[in-house]
Order: structure tokens, then C-alpha cells, then sequence
């Protein structure tokens, strides 16, 4: 089985790239794709950088030029106000929170073509990372991550983000992997690490909790792999 794993920042992907064995480095459209074994599994390993255009750049190369069986989408998110700093959300499903057609009669979030608002992360690949989560003592909650070109700096968006989708988890990419994967009917699933609540003290949260939560994301990857490895 080969897997693609794709982070925005260096953060979010360093830690696994460093491990990775027998490799090569291809770069297209300025991405650079690292691909070889880790914990035993086939991988190819992208930093898309930020925003989700970035991020469907990215995810779209990757299918193409790689083919892989999967991708997880890893990194670092705001979480709503039950979520401590440090926890862990794995997506349920994914939905692109600025998509807005809601003037011609759409519900928000509705993306035209694949006609969803909520796009379905892979249940088996998300139970899997829950498992890993769960071995290493990370407290992890399933639940809907809401991705848009926008760092979540307002208790009030978060709420708005609450109830108008019942996001739990809020960044800028993974929504948008999730799009490009149903589109090619590719299974995906979505980890995030909380390194702020998305509140109005999240641009002072994010800096000083980025790279812990980073590395827990990193950790429990490996922890998948390391099971996938051994079950294969």
C-alpha cells in the first residue's frame, strides 16, 4: 500500500521526511514530493504550503504523478472551545466553509459538480489514526473539520463555524484535499493537532504551540504506519 501524506508547513512534515528511507525528491509546480519507506510503508511526503488552492495543487500532483492508494492530510488546526491545546481531531468528514453559492439558493458550503457540503473522510483510515492516537495517551475526538483561506482569529466565527456546520477543527487545506480525493474517488482522511482555539487569542496560541502540535501530528502518522506496516 502506498500512502500520501501532505502538510502545509515545514513543521508539519520535517519530522517524517528526516526518517524517511531509500527516497528520491522530485519537484513539480514548485512542490517537492519525497517519496520512499517509512515504518516499513510506501509513502510519498509533500509540504504544500498554506491556503487551499496550495493544497489541491498539491494533492492533484501527487494522484497524478504517484498514484497513490490514499492520502492523509496532517498538520496542525483551531479547535472549538471543548478541545484543549494538544488534543487531537481526526475528520468524520471535511466541508470548505468560505464555498458560498447561498444567493442562488444553496446550502453554504455546497460544492457544485460533486453536489456536497460535507465530503466523507475514509471511515478506515480514520479509526486507524484514532487507534494510534490512542496508544500514545493523545486525547483524539472524530468530528467535522471546516477549511478555508482564513486564519480563525474570532470567537464569534468560531461559533458561526459551530453552527452553521458543527466544525469541531478549523484550517486552510484539508477540505480541500478531501475535495480533490472524492473527485477522484481516491479514499482520504484528515489528522489535525489543536494549537489554538481559533479565538480571539489564537494569533499569540498559534506561534507558541505550533511546533508541539506539529509534533504530535508527526507521531501519531508514524504510529499508523508502524501498525500498517506490521498488518501487511
Amino acid at each position: 500500500m502506498k500512502i500520501g501524506i501532505i502538510g502545509a508547513m515545514d513543521s508539519e512534515v520535517d519530522g517524517l521526511k528526516h526518517q524517511l528511507e531509500d527516497y528520491t525528491v522530485e519537484s513539480i509546480s514548485t512542490v517537492d514530493f519525497f517519496s520512499g519507506k517509512l515504518c516499513g510503508v510506501e509513502v510519498i511526503v509533500a509540504k504544500a504550503g498554506v491556503g487551499k488552492v496550495n493544497a489541491a495543487i498539491c494533492a492533484q500532483t501527487m494522484i497524478l504523478a504517484y498514484r497513490p492508494d490514499a492520502i492523509i492530510n496532517i498538520g496542525v488546526s483551531g479547535g472549538y472551545h471543548s478541545l484543549n491545546i494538544g488534543d487531537v481531531v481526526v475528520a468524520n468528514a471535511v466541508v470548505e466553509h468560505d464555498m458560498d453559492t447561498s444567493p442562488l439558493g444553496d446550502p453554504k458550503g455546497y460544492i457544485s459538480g460533486l453536489n456536497l457540503v460535507q465530503m466523507p473522510a475514509n471511515s478506515h483510515l480514520s479509526q486507524q489514526l484514532i487507534s494510534a492516537a490512542e496508544r500514545v495517551g493523545v486525547y483524539c475526538k472524530s468530528g467535522l473539520i471546516a477549511s478555508g483561506d482564513q486564519f480563525i482569529n474570532s470567537n464569534s466565527k468560531v461559533e458561526e463555524l459551530y453552527r452553521e456546520f458543527h466544525a469541531i477543527a478549523y484550517e486552510m487545506e484539508g477540505a480541500s484535499i478531501g475535495h480533490v480525493c472524492t473527485q477522484n474517488k481516491l479514499p482520504f482522511a484528515v489528522l489535525r493537532a489543536i494549537s489554538d482555539n481559533g479565538d480571539d487569542n489564537s494569533n499569540i496560541d498559534f506561534p507558541t504551540f505550533v511546533q508541539m502540535a506539529a509534533e504530535r501530528s508527526i507521531s501519531i502518522i508514524l504510529g499508523f504506519l508502524t501498525a500498517l506496516s506490521k498488518a501487511h
